[in-house]
């Protein structure tokens, strides 16, 4: 089909994932792997949405105890739900 692509493979902590990258028609750039080697590790292990210190917090407030990145990736995926949904 003469499509262009790029492989590649990356490692951490000794998981490897391979990586094939390419263009379809529409100029839009297509990840392909083999994500099922990467491991599936749940937040709620890592952090807690209700500080039991800190019963009356204000929903309204973030919660940054799980991580600046991870509420970050939340938000974001929040706003592109929305913008996807209309």
């Amino acid at each position: 089909m003469g499509i262009r692509y790029v492989i590649a493979l990356v490692e951490e902590e000794g998981i490897k994932v391979d990586q094939v990258f390419l263009h379809d028609p529409d100029g839009y750039m297509i990840e392909m792997c083999n994500c099922d080697n990467i491991p599936i590790v749940a937040i709620s292990s890592s952090c807690h949405f209700i500080k039991p210190n800190n019963i009356m917090m204000p929903i309204a407030t973030p919660n940054y105890s799980c991580g600046f990145m991870e509420t970050l990736m939340m938000e974001n995926l929040s706003m592109d739900m929305l913008n996807f949904s209309f």
